[in-house]
């Protein structure tokens, strides 16, 4: 009789310990979802009283002198011990991801210094006297800094000049040795095969720069705004500096919910900001970011709020995350691009109509413009068609099993000013009521030319002269949509 009651009295043990373990694990399921912040007051406060109804009915199963109750208890104890336990799971990986998400990154810069192949030389050092070629100081906000570092490491004499004039040295045996930043010096490779083929690099010189792009405080859940977002043209790591392949704004109007995509051709010619010589808008990224946002803000005479930046593998990596998306082709084409992380041709056929496309699949789609009459209109009319699916995908509940691939996906991936707390709220606003948006998109168009660019003042290259009735329509639509008018 009393062995009986020892076993009764540590089944009863056993069955409330469980029932604290979940009251346990609840409040740590609650805290983490009020300290991630994305759920709106009204809705925690459901989730509070779902887990006091759950805790308080499991506990008084497991309380109850009758066995096959204490049985049911339990098993729902378990049961939601497994489910909230995931839940913890999903709460502090989202958490993670948002805290080094929104962290401020600084830009790299990769200066590489180079000789022809046909010399003998194999590092900087055997380079004892003479003069070495260098950009301009002022040339980017890196060149400052190689140029201090550069001097550690050799004694030879500082020759400032404008990269085309560098490379017209190296090629003609004026000068022995160069530095050329990494991104302006493939600029060069593509146009001039002699310098495509006969120089060697000898070694690389990093150096990190902040971005000049303060954090506003503007408030986007009450307050329009305006977002650039940029997409440049290399894999790897966000913060290497690269040209812009997709150049983007979004005016996000909160109030009246009204979006507008205003997409600006690579090759449009604009005055780089801060330099006030002209240069296509691809290449001003190759002095920063907010070089980009500041000479689009005196092109359409607005005030830029905030950006984003991705690039290729951002983009491969997003679409693969999400198991892929579903855009519709207006006609049939090939597109045909070398990929760098294989380095080798690749070669994709896209069907009029629908096409279900993977992550390379994707960027062939969004970056193709030969196969096209109206060439650039087309590639941004397509990047408009990739991010609207992406958003789509993202927002549709498949993304749940896809879920922590997807924050995988994006962590490293994107850089932006945007606040933590501003993006909480704006999901806040989406979570509470749930608005329906009106989308609309505009691209700027513009004529084809030539000219003698910043980045490469000796050679006449291809650019896209921008339409000024274009830009100025462009300019009114997004007042309007930033001032709450129908557009």
């Amino acid at each position: 009789m009393v062995k009986q009651k020892k076993k009764r009295l540590k089944k009863s043990v056993l069955f409330r310990g469980l029932s604290f373990v979940l009251i346990l694990i609840s409040l740590v399921a609650l805290f983490l979802i009020y300290r991630l912040g994305v759920l709106p007051i009204k809705y925690f406060l459901i989730v509070v009283l779902f887990f006091l109804v759950i805790n308080f009915i499991i506990y008084r199963f497991v309380i109850s002198k009758n066995w096959k109750k204490r049985m049911f208890g339990s098993m729902m104890a378990f049961l939601f011990l497994i489910l909230f336990s995931v839940g913890i799971f999903y709460e502090s990986v989202t958490i993670q991801f948002f805290k080094d998400a929104f962290q401020s990154r600084e830009r790299t810069e990769n200066y590489q210094v180079l000789v022809l192949n046909s010399s003998n030389y194999g590092s900087l050092k055997e380079l004892k006297n003479g003069k070495i070629g260098v950009p301009f100081a002022n040339f980017s906000s890196g060149a400052k800094k190689m140029q201090e570092e550069l001097k550690k490491k050799t004694s030879l004499t500082l020759q400032e000049s404008d990269n085309s004039t560098l490379v017209d040295s190296l090629l003609n045996k004026n000068l022995r040795v160069i530095v050329m930043e990494e991104a302006q010096k493939n600029l060069f490779m593509e146009i001039n095969e002699d310098f495509s083929t006969n120089v060697k690099v000898l070694e690389t010189i990093t150096v990190t720069v902040p971005n000049n792009i303060k954090k506003k405080d503007s408030k986007i859940t009450k307050n329009s705004f305006h977002v650039f977002i940029s997409g440049t043209d290399d894999y790897g790591t966000i913060t290497e500096t690269s040209r812009s392949d997709m150049n983007m704004i979004a005016t996000i109007n909160p109030v009246t919910h009204q979006v507008l995509l205003t997409s600006i051709p690579r090759d449009y010619y604009i005055p780089l900001h801060g330099i006030n010589k002209g240069d296509k808008l691809t290449h001003s990224s190759l002095y920063g970011i907010d070089t980009s946002m500041k000479s689009l803000e005196d092109l359409l005479d607005i005030e830029i709020d905030y950006y984003v930046k991705v690039n290729f593998s951002s983009l491969v990596n997003l679409v693969d995350a999400v198991s892929g998306i579903d855009v519709n082709s207006e006609e049939e084409f090939t597109a045909h691009y070398f990929d760098e992380p294989v380095n080798d041709w690749i070669t994709y056929h896209f069907y009029q109509g629908m096409n279900h496309l993977n992550g390379k699949q994707a960027l062939a789609f969004s970056r193709e413009r030969k196969s096209f009459l109206l060439g650039d209109r087309v590639r941004a009319e397509h990047q408009q068609l990739v991010l609207s699916a992406l958003i789509n995908k993202v927002i549709s509940p498949s993304i749940i099993k896809n879920y922590t691939n997807l924050l995988n996906a994006l962590n490293g991936s994107f850089d932006t000013n945007m606040h933590y707390e501003d993006i909480l709220g704006f999901l806040q606003l989406q979570l509470d009521s749930n608005p329906s948006w009106n989308i609309e998109t505009n691209i700027l168009e513009g004529t084809d030319g030539s000219e003698h660019v910043y980045s490469m003042p000796s050679v006449s290259t291809y650019v896209m002269k921008p339409d000024d009735e274009s830009v100025k329509s462009a300019s009114e639509r997004m007042t309007q949509v930033f001032s709450g008018n129908s557009i």
